[in-house]
């Protein structure tokens, strides 16, 4: 028993040693970052805390992006974060979810110069088109709204958007009533990682772990290269779900909140029914599924949504916005839509003509899409997120 205990307590100081070792000749690869990890040496639900800081941030960028890809380095899977770096500095908390195996695992931290742009084109272009209106609604119930112009060639970039997890963003012409636009996107943050600065960082995680896995930490060949894996590795976003239980309970459980949640609506389904794609015209579509719901007509020919001969407020995404807006929804992103009858409170309103809240697609619940007019981009990891 005595001989077991020494044995283990030599395993465990063999660990300890390469680790210390090995993190200490990787250390030195960066010239400008410096990475501080609390420990390292985890257990399942322990908080992974990671203080980076770039000395000439100035000669980067004042806005620039932080990369984290972590390796299982028994296995070879593989999982992506990334983090804005304002100003040259990342304070961010990485919580170790109880699925993730005892073993080790390689942190390799990439600076990039970039900060998330969205590129694109107007496709279907007109020669008076110079400007286009564009909305963006992230997860977390943020908005901004703004106009970008079109150069000679109809292209287009949106600099420094800053926003957690995901977003769906809309564009629009200004004054046009009939929104069909095709556009092309891309966000640069999504293709080639040009690293100007790495830093590789090695932990252990978990009660036990057999002493033989560590013989890779000792191997100094150890080399990752981020672009042979972006499209190969674990995002924090997407979930694969079981066909066993509907999308929609699944979808109302990680997207509707606060008084949205009442179970006194109307709920059409855009997930597992093509019923809501497949409406021409949403309004049209809602009157008919509505009965109370009347569409009115000002004297510009612009249409709102009445009810008891009220306006009815609308919501995307828990969101209010004006009706016009919400017919620049293409009605194939839209996920679903809850009506409450006039007199329901949502969102801390009266409601007195009624509330339609649409719900788009977002995530695993949308296909990505490069043309069109909205579309779902993914953002930065939270600065407190969890490693699952």
């Amino acid at each position: 028993m005595k001989e077991t205990r020494i044995r283990n307590f030599k395993t465990l100081a063999l660990q300890f040693i390469l680790c210390i070792i090995f993190n200490a000749v990787h250390a030195q690869k960066s010239d400008s970052m410096s990475l501080e990890i609390n420990k390292s040496h985890f257990l399942q639900g322990d908080t992974l805390n990671l203080e980076i800081e770039v000395s000439k941030f100035r000669e980067v960028s004042n806005s620039a992006t932080i990369h984290l890809w972590i390796e299982d380095l028994k296995t070879g899977k593989k999982w992506h974060y990334r983090y804005p770096l304002l100003n040259g500095v990342l304070s961010a908390k990485l919580i170790i979810g109880n699925q993730i195996n005892d073993g080790y695992y390689a942190l390799n931290f990439l600076l990039q110069k970039k900060f998330f742009t969205l590129e694109g084109k107007l496709v279907n272009q007109d020669d008076k088109d110079v400007v286009l209106n564009y909305f963006l609604l992230t997860k977390n119930m943020q908005m901004a709204s703004n106009v970008v112009s079109l150069d000679k060639s109809k292209s287009f970039a949106i600099n420094n958007l800053l926003f957690q997890d995901s977003a769906s963003i809309f564009f629009s012409k200004p004054k046009h009533k009939n929104n069909q636009l095709q556009i092309e996107i891309k966000t640069p943050l999504d293709s080639n990682i040009i690293a100007i600065d790495t830093i590789t960082r090695f932990i252990k995680i978990g009660k036990i772990v057999d002493v033989s896995d560590s013989s890779i930490l000792i191997s100094p060949s150890y080399q990752f290269d981020a672009n042979n894996n972006l499209y190969n590795s674990i995002m924090p976003e997407v979930i694969v779900r079981s066909k066993s239980k509907k999308l929609i309970d699944d979808y109302v459980k990680e997207n509707v909140s606060g008084l949205f949640a009442g179970t006194d609506a109307t709920v059409l389904d855009g997930l597992e029914s093509e019923e809501i794609a497949n409406a021409n015209d949403l309004f049209n579509y809602l009157t008919s599924k509505v009965g109370g719901l009347n569409i009115k007509y000002d004297d510009e020919g612009n249409r709102e949504l009445t009810w008891r001969k009220r306006s009815a407020d609308i919501y995307i995404n828990e969101i209010k916005v004006d009706s016009e807006f919400a017919l620049d929804i293409i009605t194939s992103d839209i996920a679903m839509i809850k009506i409450f009858q006039p007199g329901v409170p949502v969102a801390f309103s009266s409601g007195a003509g009624g509330t339609i809240a649409i719900y788009l697609k977002n995530g695993a619940y949308k296909k990505p899409n490069k043309i069109g007019n909205n579309f779902c981009i993914l953002g930065y990891t939270g600065l407190e997120s969890t490693w699952k």
